[in-house]
Protein backbone atom coordinates (compact mmCIF):
# COMPACT_ATOMS: atom_id res chain seq x y z
CA UNK A 1 0.00 0.00 0.00
CA UNK A 2 1.40 3.23 -1.09
CA UNK A 3 0.33 6.53 0.10
CA UNK A 4 -1.14 7.41 -3.42
CA UNK A 5 -3.32 4.22 -3.43
CA UNK A 6 -4.29 4.92 0.44
CA UNK A 7 -4.76 8.57 -0.83
CA UNK A 8 -7.29 7.53 -3.74
CA UNK A 9 -9.01 4.82 -1.83
CA UNK A 10 -10.03 7.36 0.96
CA UNK A 11 -11.07 9.67 -1.99
CA UNK A 12 -13.12 7.22 -3.37
CA UNK A 13 -14.98 6.43 -0.41
CA UNK A 14 -15.58 10.38 0.58
CA UNK A 15 -17.43 10.58 -2.80
CA UNK A 16 -19.52 7.27 -2.34
CA UNK A 17 -21.09 8.90 0.72
CA UNK A 18 -21.55 12.62 -0.69
CA UNK A 19 -18.84 13.91 2.29
CA UNK A 20 -16.65 16.87 1.14
CA UNK A 21 -13.14 16.92 2.47
CA UNK A 22 -14.27 19.58 5.50
CA UNK A 23 -17.17 17.09 6.03
CA UNK A 24 -14.92 14.29 6.58
CA UNK A 25 -12.12 16.45 8.46
CA UNK A 26 -14.75 17.30 11.55
CA UNK A 27 -15.84 13.80 11.73
CA UNK A 28 -12.21 12.91 12.70
CA UNK A 29 -11.61 16.64 14.15
CA UNK A 30 -8.71 17.47 12.36
CA UNK A 31 -8.50 19.85 9.57
CA UNK A 32 -9.22 19.30 5.94
CA UNK A 33 -5.35 20.75 4.79
CA UNK A 34 -4.55 17.04 6.69
CA UNK A 35 -7.49 15.16 4.31
CA UNK A 36 -6.30 17.24 1.37
CA UNK A 37 -2.60 15.85 1.63
CA UNK A 38 -3.92 12.37 2.32
CA UNK A 39 -5.98 12.21 -0.76
CA UNK A 40 -2.94 13.56 -2.86
CA UNK A 41 -0.65 11.53 -1.66
CA UNK A 42 1.39 13.39 0.59
CA UNK A 43 1.10 11.59 3.83
CA UNK A 44 -0.27 8.98 5.56
CA UNK A 45 -3.23 9.70 8.03
CA UNK A 46 -2.30 8.96 11.73
CA UNK A 47 -2.02 5.39 13.09
CA UNK A 48 -4.44 6.53 15.62
CA UNK A 49 -6.73 7.34 12.98
CA UNK A 50 -7.09 4.45 10.90
CA UNK A 51 -10.11 2.94 13.20
CA UNK A 52 -12.04 6.38 13.24
CA UNK A 53 -11.66 6.49 9.77
CA UNK A 54 -12.35 3.15 8.67
CA UNK A 55 -15.57 3.82 10.90
CA UNK A 56 -17.17 6.69 8.47
CA UNK A 57 -16.78 4.65 5.92
CA UNK A 58 -18.06 1.00 6.80
CA UNK A 59 -14.76 -0.59 6.28
CA UNK A 60 -12.83 -2.68 8.79
CA UNK A 61 -9.26 -1.36 9.26
CA UNK A 62 -7.44 -4.67 7.40
CA UNK A 63 -9.89 -3.12 4.75
CA UNK A 64 -9.24 0.46 4.87
CA UNK A 65 -5.62 -0.62 5.05
CA UNK A 66 -5.38 -2.90 2.04
CA UNK A 67 -7.50 -0.86 0.06
CA UNK A 68 -10.12 -2.84 -1.18
CA UNK A 69 -13.38 -4.12 0.48
CA UNK A 70 -13.84 -7.80 1.27
CA UNK A 71 -16.70 -10.17 3.47
CA UNK A 72 -13.59 -12.16 4.30
CA UNK A 73 -11.04 -11.46 7.16
CA UNK A 74 -7.09 -11.79 5.99
CA UNK A 75 -4.55 -12.80 7.63
CA UNK A 76 -3.17 -9.39 8.25
CA UNK A 77 -6.29 -8.45 10.66
CA UNK A 78 -4.07 -9.60 13.37
CA UNK A 79 -1.35 -7.36 13.09
CA UNK A 80 -2.98 -4.31 12.15
CA UNK A 81 -5.69 -4.95 15.16
CA UNK A 82 -1.72 -5.27 16.90
CA UNK A 83 -0.88 -2.09 15.56
CA UNK A 84 -4.45 -0.26 17.06
CA UNK A 85 -4.32 -1.98 20.47
CA UNK A 86 -0.52 -0.48 20.52
CA UNK A 87 -2.15 3.07 19.45
CA UNK A 88 -4.92 2.61 21.94
CA UNK A 89 -2.16 1.68 24.75
CA UNK A 90 -0.29 5.09 23.78
CA UNK A 91 -3.01 7.16 23.85
CA UNK A 92 -3.70 6.15 27.36
CA UNK A 93 -0.29 6.47 27.94
CA UNK A 94 -0.63 10.27 26.71
CA UNK A 95 -3.39 10.85 28.85
CA UNK A 96 -1.94 9.51 31.49
CA UNK A 97 1.23 11.90 31.06
CA UNK A 98 -0.86 14.93 29.94
CA UNK A 99 -3.16 14.19 33.27
CA UNK A 100 0.37 14.46 35.27
CA UNK A 101 1.87 17.33 33.57
CA UNK A 102 -1.57 18.64 34.41
CA UNK A 103 -1.25 18.05 37.73
CA UNK A 104 2.32 19.23 38.28
CA UNK A 105 1.38 22.53 36.42
CA UNK A 106 -1.30 23.05 38.98
CA UNK A 107 1.19 22.42 42.39
CA UNK A 108 3.72 24.88 40.14
CA UNK A 109 0.54 27.20 40.30
CA UNK A 110 -0.34 26.86 44.00
CA UNK A 111 3.57 26.69 44.54
CA UNK A 112 3.45 30.29 42.68
CA UNK A 113 0.39 31.61 44.55
CA UNK A 114 1.90 30.59 48.29
CA UNK A 115 5.14 32.07 47.21
CA UNK A 116 3.25 35.39 46.44
CA UNK A 117 1.34 35.53 49.52
CA UNK A 118 4.25 34.79 51.40
CA UNK A 119 6.31 37.16 49.84
CA UNK A 120 3.40 40.32 50.32
CA UNK A 121 2.19 39.49 54.18
CA UNK A 122 6.67 39.17 54.68
CA UNK A 123 7.79 42.77 52.17
CA UNK A 124 6.68 45.96 52.86
CA UNK A 125 6.80 47.99 49.84
CA UNK A 126 6.02 51.26 50.57
CA UNK A 127 5.98 55.48 50.05
CA UNK A 128 6.31 57.21 53.87
CA UNK A 129 6.86 60.60 55.62
CA UNK A 130 9.83 59.93 58.69
CA UNK A 131 12.80 61.37 60.28
CA UNK A 132 15.63 59.43 60.58
CA UNK A 133 16.68 58.37 63.46
CA UNK A 134 20.35 57.17 63.04
CA UNK A 135 22.46 57.40 59.88
CA UNK A 136 25.33 54.55 60.00
CA UNK A 137 27.92 53.46 57.88
CA UNK A 138 29.13 49.89 57.66
CA UNK A 139 32.49 49.29 55.24
CA UNK A 140 31.30 50.75 51.81
CA UNK A 141 27.30 50.26 52.82
CA UNK A 142 25.54 53.31 54.08
CA UNK A 143 22.25 52.86 56.09
CA UNK A 144 19.42 54.59 57.49
CA UNK A 145 17.47 53.73 60.49
CA UNK A 146 13.34 54.98 61.02
CA UNK A 147 11.03 53.65 63.63
CA UNK A 148 8.75 51.29 63.33
CA UNK A 149 6.02 50.59 66.01
CA UNK A 150 8.36 49.60 68.91
CA UNK A 151 11.45 48.40 66.14
CA UNK A 152 13.96 50.29 64.04
CA UNK A 153 14.02 49.79 60.29
CA UNK A 154 17.46 49.11 58.91
CA UNK A 155 17.23 50.50 55.42
CA UNK A 156 20.22 50.12 53.16
CA UNK A 157 20.91 53.13 50.69
CA UNK A 158 20.54 52.70 46.93
CA UNK A 159 22.33 54.28 44.47
CA UNK A 160 19.97 56.76 43.88
CA UNK A 161 20.01 58.03 47.92
CA UNK A 162 22.43 61.27 48.62
CA UNK A 163 23.42 59.60 51.85
CA UNK A 164 25.29 62.68 52.80
CA UNK A 165 22.84 65.41 52.48
CA UNK A 166 20.65 63.91 54.51
CA UNK A 167 19.98 65.37 58.02
CA UNK A 168 18.30 64.08 60.76
CA UNK A 169 17.55 67.53 63.04
CA UNK A 170 18.10 71.23 62.55
CA UNK A 171 17.52 74.34 64.07
CA UNK A 172 13.57 73.83 63.89
CA UNK A 173 13.85 69.94 64.93
CA UNK A 174 13.80 66.61 63.36
CA UNK A 175 14.31 66.69 60.00
CA UNK A 176 11.21 65.03 57.80
CA UNK A 177 11.52 62.96 54.85
CA UNK A 178 9.55 61.12 52.19
CA UNK A 179 11.09 57.79 51.56
CA UNK A 180 10.34 55.06 48.86
CA UNK A 181 11.32 51.69 50.76
CA UNK A 182 10.99 48.14 50.68
CA UNK A 183 11.38 46.42 54.13
CA UNK A 184 10.80 42.95 56.00
CA UNK A 185 8.17 42.91 58.34
CA UNK A 186 10.00 39.97 60.45
CA UNK A 187 14.10 41.24 60.14
CA UNK A 188 13.25 44.83 60.30
CA UNK A 189 15.63 45.21 56.57
CA UNK A 190 15.20 46.30 54.16
CA UNK A 191 16.04 48.96 50.84
CA UNK A 192 15.62 53.04 50.28
CA UNK A 193 15.89 53.48 46.91
CA UNK A 194 14.43 57.58 47.13
CA UNK A 195 14.84 59.71 50.14
CA UNK A 196 13.35 63.12 48.86
CA UNK A 197 13.24 65.77 52.02
CA UNK A 198 9.96 67.32 53.14
CA UNK A 199 9.29 70.77 54.51
CA UNK A 200 7.91 69.38 57.65
CA UNK A 201 9.91 68.58 61.15
CA UNK A 202 8.83 66.59 64.22
CA UNK A 203 9.43 68.31 67.51
CA UNK A 204 10.21 66.72 70.64
CA UNK A 205 10.19 63.03 71.74
CA UNK A 206 8.19 60.23 70.91
CA UNK A 207 5.10 61.16 73.42
CA UNK A 208 4.63 65.20 75.01
CA UNK A 209 5.19 65.15 79.21
CA UNK A 210 5.50 67.47 81.84
CA UNK A 211 8.87 68.52 82.79
CA UNK A 212 9.76 67.24 86.37
CA UNK A 213 12.65 66.88 88.40
CA UNK A 214 12.42 63.51 89.91
CA UNK A 215 15.08 62.49 92.52
CA UNK A 216 17.79 64.72 91.18
CA UNK A 217 21.36 63.09 91.73
CA UNK A 218 24.66 64.24 91.07
CA UNK A 219 27.47 63.09 89.20
CA UNK A 220 30.70 64.04 90.58
CA UNK A 221 32.49 64.16 86.68
CA UNK A 222 31.12 63.82 83.88
CA UNK A 223 32.07 65.36 80.00
CA UNK A 224 35.03 66.92 81.60
CA UNK A 225 32.10 68.84 83.92
CA UNK A 226 32.45 68.80 88.02
CA UNK A 227 29.64 68.58 88.99
CA UNK A 228 26.52 67.54 87.19
CA UNK A 229 22.93 66.85 88.05
CA UNK A 230 20.97 64.98 86.12
CA UNK A 231 17.30 64.54 86.15
CA UNK A 232 14.15 62.75 85.05
CA UNK A 233 10.98 63.90 83.30
CA UNK A 234 7.89 62.11 83.90
CA UNK A 235 7.73 58.66 82.93
CA UNK A 236 4.77 57.53 80.45
CA UNK A 237 4.11 53.65 79.15
CA UNK A 238 5.70 52.61 75.96
CA UNK A 239 2.94 51.51 73.43
CA UNK A 240 4.75 49.15 72.01
CA UNK A 241 6.53 47.86 75.06
CA UNK A 242 6.30 44.10 76.33
CA UNK A 243 4.68 43.08 78.72
CA UNK A 244 1.96 45.66 77.23
CA UNK A 245 1.37 48.48 79.97
CA UNK A 246 3.88 47.56 82.12
CA UNK A 247 7.36 48.86 79.76
CA UNK A 248 8.32 52.68 80.90
CA UNK A 249 10.31 55.35 78.93
CA UNK A 250 11.58 58.55 80.48
CA UNK A 251 13.31 61.41 79.50
CA UNK A 252 16.68 62.22 81.03
CA UNK A 253 18.39 65.39 81.18
CA UNK A 254 22.28 66.48 82.53
CA UNK A 255 23.04 69.85 83.38
CA UNK A 256 26.25 71.81 84.68
CA UNK A 257 26.74 75.39 85.91
CA UNK A 258 27.45 77.02 89.80
CA UNK A 259 26.29 75.68 92.63
CA UNK A 260 25.40 77.66 95.52
CA UNK A 261 26.19 74.94 97.77
CA UNK A 262 25.25 76.98 101.12
CA UNK A 263 21.54 77.76 99.31
CA UNK A 264 21.96 74.29 97.86
CA UNK A 265 20.72 76.04 94.21
CA UNK A 266 22.42 76.60 90.68
CA UNK A 267 23.43 80.30 90.45
CA UNK A 268 23.72 79.10 86.72
CA UNK A 269 22.62 75.84 84.67
CA UNK A 270 23.84 74.26 81.41
CA UNK A 271 21.86 71.77 80.02
CA UNK A 272 24.75 69.56 78.37
CA UNK A 273 22.79 66.30 77.26
CA UNK A 274 18.68 65.70 76.68
CA UNK A 275 18.00 62.03 76.36
CA UNK A 276 14.61 61.17 74.74
CA UNK A 277 12.06 58.33 75.10
CA UNK A 278 14.44 55.81 77.08
CA UNK A 279 13.93 53.09 79.60
CA UNK A 280 16.98 53.37 81.91
CA UNK A 281 20.29 55.50 82.05
CA UNK A 282 23.41 54.88 84.13
CA UNK A 283 26.62 57.00 84.38
CA UNK A 284 29.89 54.62 83.91
CA UNK A 285 33.37 54.41 82.50
CA UNK A 286 32.32 52.38 79.54
CA UNK A 287 35.39 52.00 77.90
CA UNK A 288 38.27 51.81 80.54
CA UNK A 289 39.64 55.04 79.45
CA UNK A 290 39.33 56.72 83.28
CA UNK A 291 36.05 59.25 81.88
CA UNK A 292 32.93 58.31 82.68
CA UNK A 293 29.87 58.43 79.82
CA UNK A 294 26.48 57.55 79.81
CA UNK A 295 24.96 54.56 78.47
CA UNK A 296 21.45 54.52 77.73
CA UNK A 297 19.10 51.78 77.35
CA UNK A 298 17.18 52.09 74.43
CA UNK A 299 13.67 51.12 73.19
CA UNK A 300 14.23 48.72 70.75
CA UNK A 301 15.18 45.70 70.18
CA UNK A 302 17.85 45.77 66.69
CA UNK A 303 19.67 49.01 69.06
CA UNK A 304 19.48 48.42 72.42
CA UNK A 305 22.40 50.76 74.14
CA UNK A 306 23.41 54.11 73.30
CA UNK A 307 26.67 55.46 74.66
CA UNK A 308 27.28 59.03 75.13
CA UNK A 309 30.31 60.43 74.93
CA UNK A 310 32.72 63.62 74.74
CA UNK A 311 35.23 63.84 72.20
CA UNK A 312 37.31 67.07 71.21
CA UNK A 313 34.34 68.61 72.99
CA UNK A 314 31.97 67.84 71.37
CA UNK A 315 29.37 65.14 72.56
CA UNK A 316 28.63 62.16 70.33
CA UNK A 317 26.21 58.74 70.11
CA UNK A 318 27.92 55.51 70.07
CA UNK A 319 26.02 52.04 69.20
CA UNK A 320 27.60 49.07 70.69
CA UNK A 321 25.75 45.82 70.02
CA UNK A 322 26.65 44.93 74.01
CA UNK A 323 27.45 46.44 76.85
CA UNK A 324 29.24 44.78 79.99
CA UNK A 325 27.81 42.66 82.78
CA UNK A 326 27.96 45.22 85.49
CA UNK A 327 26.50 47.83 82.75
CA UNK A 328 23.76 45.64 82.16
CA UNK A 329 22.59 45.19 85.35
CA UNK A 330 22.10 48.84 86.00
CA UNK A 331 20.22 49.05 83.38
CA UNK A 332 17.70 46.65 84.60
CA UNK A 333 14.31 48.29 85.23
CA UNK A 334 12.05 48.24 88.25
CA UNK A 335 9.70 45.55 86.58
CA UNK A 336 12.83 43.52 85.45
CA UNK A 337 14.77 43.24 88.89
CA UNK A 338 14.81 40.12 90.83
CA UNK A 339 13.10 40.89 94.55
Amino acid sequence: MTKEQLGAFIAENRRDRDMTQRDLAERLHITDKAVSKWERGLSYPDVTLLEPLAEVFGLGVEELVACRRTEEKKEEERPVKNILEISRENRQSDRRKSAIRTALSALVMVGVALLVFWYSGTYIHEEREDSIFLKETVGDVQYLYVEQEGHLLRLRCGDAVDFDAVEQTNERGKVVYRLDCRWNRKTYRGVVNACTRTEMVVLGGMMDVDFMDMSPAYVNSLFGYTPVLYTLEKPYPDPFGAPRGQVWLWDYRFYTGELNEKRGIWETREELLHIEDCMNVTVADFDGDGANEVIARTRWPEKPYTVYKRVNGEIISLWPETVSPEIQEALLCMWEEVP
